[in-house]
């Protein structure tokens, strides 16, 4: 993991941990890109984002699951992997992966994971 789950509410933690624990069991070998984020560190991103620089989205400050320690970033360093005998694409598998642990990866967002309704918890 390239990047601390540090800032993560602790259950997040703990369910981020597994879900990178049965990543790298099943040969995903999985980065964390971001977790915790402050607002000067969301508005930077934002700003990116609004301004074309940015190959993912970024919510406004405040208006992100990553400013309250509710969500994390990351990427799995293979393309694919073999399962039983079968290839599957990498990111597919690793969507599957983080929604079994419990998170919520939005379409068209494939490295963000969130807590479903994390906005109730803010």
């Amino acid at each position: 993991m390239s990047i601390s789950l540090r800032g993560l509410h602790p259950d997040v933690r703990n369910a981020a941990e597994l879900a990178l624990t049965w990543g790298t069991f099943l040969g995903l070998r999985p980065t964390v890109t971001s977790a915790f984020r402050s607002l000067s560190e969301q508005a930077r991103l934002r700003a990116r984002f609004e301004a074309g620089l940015a190959r993912f989205p970024a919510n406004r400050p405040g208006d992100s699951a990553h400013n309250f320690g509710l969500a994390f970033d990351s990427d799995p360093l293979a393309q694919t992997v073999v399962i039983a005998g079968q290839v599957f694409d990498a990111n597919a598998v690793w969507k599957i992966v983080r929604e079994l642990a419990g998170f919520r990866v939005p379409d068209g967002d494939r490295v963000h994971a969130e807590v479903p309704g994390w906005r109730r918890f803010r």
